[in-house]
């Protein structure tokens, strides 16, 4: 990568509820990327998670983004690899590279979900359903305050999204954000491709939550959605994402 990078190990669990199998497969993919140098975000292997102000293990979650801010903002990097966890771990890096080029950067969602519920609307009051959101400018103030910047609607592109809870769809049609189905992907690789040249921006973050692929490929998910794509699509995708941003 040119410039300055950033790995970052950020093993957060507590946003998907009680169960911290997430943490530990945080490390166990940090194990295997053995030739990258993390920094790594302090998260409890154990937590007694409590509600508060609508998200379910609020201190904890507040903390480590807090602490993960501080080690992006001290490494200044142009890049970063982010090894999570759950999906809750990526306001803090998205939000400081759109801060570092100024708003010209095009965030790609790879996800079965919209991750874009609020306190004041998430079912569960997990927080791995509300990165985004808060990305946007949506969700509980402390969480936002977090963020280096605030995301504009047209930046995001929804990729494989294909389970919305209603107020997701309607923030989704109200704000317009680009989608590009999993279908669409599949049938044509540059779909993608083309939605990303269409935003403008050279620079291109790709979050990637594993349950954008189909659950009779890649049955390794904790929320299997049917209908994904496969993972070489996934890969293949990537490869063109890396050639041409």
């Amino acid at each position: 990568m040119p410039g300055s990078h950033l790995n970052l190990l950020f093993p957060q669990w507590q946003g998907s509820g009680p169960d911290n199998a997430l943490y530990h497969a945080a490390l166990a993919l940090a194990e295997e990327c053995a030739d990258l140098r993390f920094s790594r975000v302090r998260v409890p292997e154990s937590d007694r998670l409590k509600a508060q102000n609508g998200i379910l293990g609020y201190r904890s979650i507040l903390a480590q983004m807090a602490e993960a801010a501080y080690l992006v903002r001290d490494a200044v990097p142009d890049s970063i690899l982010t090894v999570g966890g759950d999906c809750g771990v990526e306001p803090p890096p998205v939000s400081y590279l759109n801060d570092r080029y100024d708003g010209g950067l095009t965030v790609v969602w790879l996800d079965a979900h919209g991750d874009l519920n609020t306190p004041e609307t998430s079912p569960s009051g997990h927080f791995h359903g509300m990165p985004l959101a808060a990305l946007l400018g949506h969700g509980d103030p402390s969480v936002c305050r977090t963020c280096f910047s605030v995301l504009r609607p047209e930046q995001i592109i929804l990729a494989g999204t294909r389970n919305l809870d209603p107020p997701e769809s309607r923030l989704i049609e109200e704000m317009a954000l680009t989608r590009v189905s999993a279908r669409e992907m599949e049938q044509d690789r540059s779909a993608l491709i083309r939605a990303i040249e269409k935003k403008g921006h050279p620079n291109v973050y790709l979050h990637i939550d594993m349950d954008v692929l189909d659950p009779a490929a890649f049955p390794h998910i904790r929320h299997p959605e049917p209908s994904g794509i496969p993972p070489e699509t996934l890969a293949d995708l990537l490869d063109r994402i890396n050639a041409g941003f």
